[in-house]
């Protein structure tokens, strides 16, 4: 499914929600439901092309597996933070999206604490051999 599909079908799902929102809610929420599960599984496959497509490529190089790693759990907490915090604040819940983003940024620090520890690593043998 291309981009202005889904686009497409979330504007339709969006103006058809809103039109039945004031006479019937739990109709309109399923609806919205439904959209975000049918453009969640349309973008699935595509997802898994990109994530077989890197793993290929970290496989030609000479990259170490450990900084693949790391780029795919940070990749999934940035996209599970993002949908979680817009979430919130459709719901109205400001506080908890912030809470969410602050959270999912000191994840993200942690995670990638290995890579500043090879980063320096790296400056300091370069420093030693000048």
């Amino acid at each position: 499914m291309d981009i202005l599909a889904i686009a497409a079908l979330c504007i339709v799902t969006a103006i058809i929600a809103r039109t039945i929102q004031p006479t019937n809610q739990d109709v309109a929420i399923v609806i919205t439901i439904a959209g975000v599960a049918a453009v969640a599984l349309s973008i699935i496959g595509t997802i898994s092309d990109v994530l077989y497509e890197i793993n290929s490529l970290a496989s030609i190089s000479d990259v170490n597996n450990s900084y693949i790693s790391i780029v795919f759990r940070v990749l999934g907490i940035c996209y599970v933070c993002e949908v979680s915090s817009s979430c919130c604040r459709d719901c109205g819940e400001s506080a908890l999206a912030s809470i969410i983003d602050i959270a999912g940024r000191v994840a993200v620090s942690v995670i990638c604490l290995p890579l500043i520890k090879s980063f320096i690593e790296a400056v300091e043998s370069i420093l030693e051999l000048a």
